[in-house]
């Protein structure tokens, strides 16, 4: 028989599955954001592009990653419609209930698991003029590492990738987390950046798609950074959980 501290960690982690716990965790996150974005101020910086290619139907895939993603929704969603790809891992449909929330409509799978179901659904979606989001470290990372197949979806329907990162002055990092996931806190001011828009013509050849990939990869963590660096927040680094604090660091984190 398994010990009883193990029952009782098995339970608790069973019981944090059932569709009854998703729904709780999914409101009190819904809950938290709406008071996010009613209290603090951020800044959004260059994002007319995306937003004009929202409006037009034209079509882009918006790529944020993990511990990134979290009020993102709140200052989009009156701004364009988009559909979102969402991991069946736990964590994923916790999300799921959260964008529907925004009316953000989902589609299963991730860059890792169901690829190729949801591969055709984003193609699909991306050549009808939809705007399909992705968190391209998800679901289990490596943290802030860029999966290959954003850049075949931008390369087969000829889409543009734009990265979204925010930073805020006075957040908690859940540290312990995969993701690092950065919260900010009611109250406090903050900023939204995005990356240029990356076009990836057809006719490149593996070695030529790598480097995109890296170019794209290397630009959302480049914004991240200065992001973190604008708010004072210490930076934290792809695939590890290690942090650099920059020069003058006043403000610590959670």
């Amino acid at each position: 028989m398994k010990p009883l501290k193990k029952k009782i960690k098995h339970f608790i982690r069973d019981l944090g599955r059932t569709q009854f716990a998703l729904k709780i965790i999914s409101s009190l996150a819904y809950f938290y954001l709406r008071i996010i974005h009613k209290t603090c101020k951020f800044e959004v910086h260059g994002a007319e592009e995306f937003i004009n290619l929202c409006k037009e139907n034209a079509g882009a895939i918006f790529i944020a990653w993990h511990g990134r993603v979290l009020v993102l929704p709140c200052f989009f969603e009156n701004n364009c419609t988009l559909k979102a790809l969402v991991s069946p891992h736990q964590d994923g449909q916790i999300i799921a209930k959260i964008l529907r929330k925004y009316n953000i409509s989902t589609i299963n799978g991730s860059t890792n698991d169901h690829a190729a179901t949801a591969a055709v659904k984003i193609v699909k979606e991306l050549n009808s003029g939809t705007t399909v989001a992705i968190i391209p470290d998800g679901p289990r990372g490596p943290r802030m590492k860029l999966n290959k197949s954003i850049v075949y979806f931008a390369q087969k329907t000829g889409k543009p990738i734009i990265g979204f990162t925010y930073s805020a002055k006075n957040a908690m990092v859940i540290k312990k987390s995969w993701d690092a996931m950065l919260i900010p806190r009611p109250y406090t001011e903050g900023i939204i950046l995005p990356t240029k828009p990356f076009f990836v013509p057809k006719d490149l050849t593996e070695e030529e798609l790598e480097t995109y990939r890296q170019k794209i990869e290397n630009e959302l963590n480049e914004i991240t950074y200065k992001a973190d660096e604008l708010c004072n927040i210490e930076r934290i680094e792809p695939g590890t959980g290690k942090t650099k604090k920059y020069q003058n660091n006043s403000q610590s984190t959670n």
